[in-house]
């Protein structure tokens, strides 16, 4: 799927606290994702696992969400968006049709408003083109 790491540079320029990222289809494949010093580390099972989370997203905050070796507790989800927390770091990842967005971020509470409108926007974008 050519083109699919163009979507990941515009994650990436949509919020500096955004350290990883990878865009993932509904069923935990890898479509793109952050390399080299920033690679997007979450395994093959892990992926698959979190993908499963959206068919049943309002159980989420009670059981958290793994991903990179690391769990996180999930305060909050929304229809097609789940947000975990870990001291400083945390995700936001969001549901179209097709894929995942995930972005893996460092930083407090104000930057992680920028990272989710950043998830948000690019879900939105592939949404709207038919993913």
């Amino acid at each position: 799927m050519a083109g699919w790491d163009d979507y990941i540079n515009i994650l990436l320029q949509k919020s500096s606290a955004i350290k990883r990222a990878a865009i993932i289809g509904t069923d935990g494949s890898i479509w793109a994702r952050t390399n080299d010093g920033g690679a997007f580390r979450a395994t093959d099972a892990e992926l698959k696992k979190f993908a499963a989370l959206f068919a049943n997203i309002n159980s989420v905050p009670g059981t958290g969400a793994d991903l990179e070796g690391v769990h996180y507790i999930v305060p909050r989800v929304e229809e097609k968006l789940i947000f975990g927390k870990k001291e400083q770091t945390g995700f936001f990842a969001a549901k179209t049709n097709q894929a995942i967005v995930i972005a893996m971020y460092e930083g407090d509470n104000a930057q992680s408003a920028a990272v989710r409108a950043g998830v948000e926007y690019l879900a939105s974008y592939l949404e709207s083109a038919g993913y």
